[in-house]
């Protein structure tokens, strides 16, 4: 379940605990209600009951007429019968206990057997007693019996009825008189079961929806604890990424976000690593290569076997820029490559040979054909599905011999400078080139092109007979892998020194963002010089802008660098680097392998701070580990690298330039920009040296913080 069904759910759980409580409150204030009635009822019936005992006594005593008198205790029997159905009628009369209701089920059995008992039949026959008529005058029956007890004129008879009448008239008002009492016992004894029933009720109404709450508390605390471990595997798993170990793989299970991010992130891992191995097996294989042979011819074979490798390739073809207007001639093919543009001038049946012959012989002109727009635009094309792309006018049906189903075609780019084009192409209808496989190949392009361009060079340099000419196609390599301008600095200025003394320059800096603000500073002395040394810059060149990120610090660049540099190509080299990435606030991070101490001027106290971590030189142990410093820059900060070649630079009188005097220079001009600060120095070199040639490449990087402090 997805997280946030998760959280409705969890709400709609702890809405029904609440709605369930508000519920049972209203239960218990209806029952509440319904008991309050039920006690009202029962003390009307109390009451009545009590008129009727005194209705009973008032007739003893009464001198009203007889027809009054039965009137008043037909009503209150009437009455009595009312307040009996009301009372078992009442809802909360089902919920008193069953002693409460059996005492009041004999009340109501005792009332109605003593109305049948003693009816206004009954009533009118005594009380019709008084209307005797030898009797002066109509008097109670309390007074006839007291007055008649004793006289001789009266029948005995009449006597003995009259006695009767009053006694079985005041065993009914003994009778009333216990009834009210047992009422009055009932009435307390519903009392006390409606309050233990309203403590059940009320606490039913707490318990339900404490209940309820405490699942829910206990289904969050689960819900929130599985998310913690979650993010904490996925941070784990993130960490070890970040640190360039692309074989992680997030578990998966589950169907909330986490998995399906788990599922990108591993996606994502897998196809870096993939990337990151095919460009290691391809540095192999132009390494293996240039051991054999340095032949032009050789090397682009390779790279269009490689270009094939593991995609829906089936053909490929190398097109190589000539003439003076620019026209793409084809140099290799290899593989069912077929022509992407109209071809009329084909056998009927043709052989494979007749395909090359018809590919060899057609110069392409510049803008013409998808391959001469890839030239003449420096861009990367993909015609995925050529059969059902309409705006294609060399399309062919798979029974055609020239049919081809997708094409990819990249340029060869120094620069702005477009020497070739690459294509690979696919005749099989359901192998179709994905979007992988071409942002693949314009990657490929780009190495293949920095490849090529110095296999060419190096040709040009073995054509040479001169060593100015040697040393000035040297210095083509060299510039083509450094950067043609530095880029803006998020919170600084930056300004480079870079002097090459025998053509092809040993030293390699480099300059680049690397996003959030975040630029990456490298420094580098290769060892060895020469084809070989330049290929080690452009290993270096690939990796460093392939694995920096700004997820990753100068460690973790440094330790990837190294691993992906060591015996991935036959060519026997090594390097000392400094690597310095810098935030747009100062923070930075530093390692160095085997390289010069980096040097920060502090603006506050005008005081050096040397910055070293240990670490091998890159390219010798696959599995060396390298340390960084952290720290933070304040404004007008000043950092400085340096190769060897500026302190070992020699005078005259065969004496080094030396640390101390770059230091000084630096110092010096601390209030100056980067560009007046390497103007200086440049200056002061030139004096010390006076003319002397120098052993070694010279280069220093000056960068000055503009930003604010960090803190």
């Amino acid at each position: 379940m997805k997280i946030r069904p998760k959280l409705i759910l969890a709400e709609i759980i702890i809405s029904l605990t609440l709605f369930l409580a508000i519920l049972a409150s209203i239960s218990s204030l209806v029952r509440f209600i319904e008991f309050e009635n039920l006690k009202i009822e029962t003390v009307k019936l109390q009451d009545t009951v009590s008129r009727m005992k005194y209705s009973v006594i008032d007739m003893l005593s009464s001198t009203e007429p007889t027809f009054y008198i039965t009137y008043k205790y037909r009503s209150q029997n009437n009455l009595i019968n009312q307040r009996l159905e009301e009372i078992t009628e009442d809802p909360f009369f089902k919920h008193l206990s069953k002693k409460s209701r059996i005492m009041f089920t004999a009340i109501d059995d005792n009332l109605r057997t003593s109305q049948t008992s003693f009816n206004t039949k009954v009533i009118t026959d005594y009380l019709n007693l008084r209307n005797n008529p030898d009797l002066d005058e109509f008097e109670s029956l309390l007074y006839l019996q007291t007055v008649l007890r004793g006289s001789d004129n009266i029948p005995r008879s009449f006597i003995s009825e009259l006695d009767y009448a009053v006694s079985e008239i005041s065993s009914r008002e003994t009778a009333f008189s216990n009834f009210e009492k047992l009422i009055e016992q009932t009435l307390a004894n519903m009392l006390q079961a409606a309050e233990d029933y309203s403590r059940r009720q009320i606490a039913l109404s707490i318990s339900i929806p404490a209940i309820v709450l405490i699942f829910a508390v206990f289904g969050i605390l689960l819900f929130t604890n599985n998310l913690s471990r979650k993010l904490v595997r996925l941070d784990k798993s993130l960490s070890d990424i970040v640190g360039g170990d692309f074989s992680v793989r997030i578990d998966t299970k589950g169907r909330d976000e986490f998995s399906s991010l788990a599922g990108s992130i591993n996606t994502f891992t897998k196809t870096l690593g993939a990337k990151l191995e095919s460009f290691r097996l391809i540095m192999h294989e132009i390494g293996q290569t240039l051991t054999g042979s340095m032949e032009s011819s050789q090397v682009e074979s390779t790279l269009l076997k490689l270009a094939m490798k593991d995609t829906a390739a089936d053909g490929a073809a190398l097109y190589k820029v000539g003439g003076d207007a620019g026209e793409l001639i084809l140099s290799v093919s290899t593989g069912k490559f077929r022509p992407p543009f109209i071809v009329s001038d084909l056998p009927d049946s043709p052989e494979e040979e007749d395909i090359n012959a018809i590919l060899r012989s057609r110069i392409i002109q510049p803008g013409k054909t998808i391959l001469g727009e890839s030239a003449i635009q420096g861009r990367a094309i993909i015609i995925r599905d050529i059969e059902n792309n309409n705006d294609i006018d060399w399309s062919r049906s798979e029974l055609d011999a020239l049919y081809l189903s997708s094409i990819i075609i990249v340029p060869l780019q120094i620069g702005s400078t477009v020497f070739g084009v690459i294509a690979i192409t696919s005749t099989e209808p359901e192998s179709l080139f994905s979007d992988l496989e071409f942002a693949n190949m314009q990657s490929f392009g780009e190495l293949a092109a920095i490849t090529l361009d110095n296999i060419y060079k190096y040709s040009d340099l073995l054509e040479a007979t001169q060593l100015d000419r040697e040393l000035g196609i040297a210095e083509e390599i060299q510039k083509d892998l450094l950067p043609k301008r530095l880029p803006r600095l998020s919170g600084g200025e930056v300004a480079i020194l870079s002097r090459s003394i025998k053509g092809l320059n040993g030293d390699y800096y480099d300059v680049f963002p690397i996003g959030d603000g975040k630029t990456l500073v490298t420094i580098c002395e290769v060892a060895g010089r020469g084809v070989p040394a330049g290929l080690v810059m452009v290993m270096i060149r690939t990796i460093l802008r392939l694995v920096s990120t700004p997820e990753n610090d100068a460690r973790t660049v440094m330790a990837m660098l190294n691993r992906d540099m060591t015996k991935q190509i036959a060519i026997e080299s090594y390097a000392s680097v400094g690597i310095l990435i810098i935030d747009s606030i100062g923070h930075y991070t530093f390692s160095s392998a085997a390289h010069y101490p980096l040097q920060i001027l502090r603006s506050e106290s005008g005081l050096f701070e040397a910055v070293q971590t240990e670490g091998i030189p890159v390219g010798i142990d696959r599995n060396a580990s390298y340390k960084q410093q952290s720290g933070v820059l304040s404004k007008d900060d000043l950092v400085m690298f340096h190769t060897d070649g500026i302190p070992e630079s020699r005078s005259r009188e065969d004496k080094n330039f030396g640390i101390d005097n770059l230091l000084r220079v630096i110092s010096s001009e601390a209030g100056n920009s980067p560009e007046k600060i390497i103007e200086t120095l440049k200056i002061e070199l030139e004096n010390f040296e006076r003319g002397v040639d120098q052993k070694d490449d010279q280069t220093v990087i000056v960068l000055k913080y503009t930003g604010g402090s960090a803190a």
